[in-house]
């Protein structure tokens, strides 16, 4: 699923102990890893599109597609 700047999704990921999360925030950035030096960088293969996550508390994360759902 694509998501656009503002909408709001679900970040689904796991805590530093392990255990899942889930977390509300809203995209306010986009990026496609477009090449090898983008790819190392990031830690995602060519052809992922990161998301920019902005949650309640100000703080924000990178966090690929496949990680989302809708709000």
């Amino acid at each position: 699923m694509k998501f656009d700047y503002g909408d709001e999704v679900i970040f689904k990921g796991v805590d530093g102990t392990g255990r899942p999360i889930e977390r509300p925030g809203a995209v306010v950035g986009i990026t496609e890893v477009q090449n090898s030096k983008q790819a190392e960088t990031v830690g995602y293969p060519i052809g992922t599109t990161l998301y920019t996550l902005e949650f309640g508390d100000g703080s924000d994360q990178l966090v690929p597609e496949d990680r989302l759902a809708s709000l």
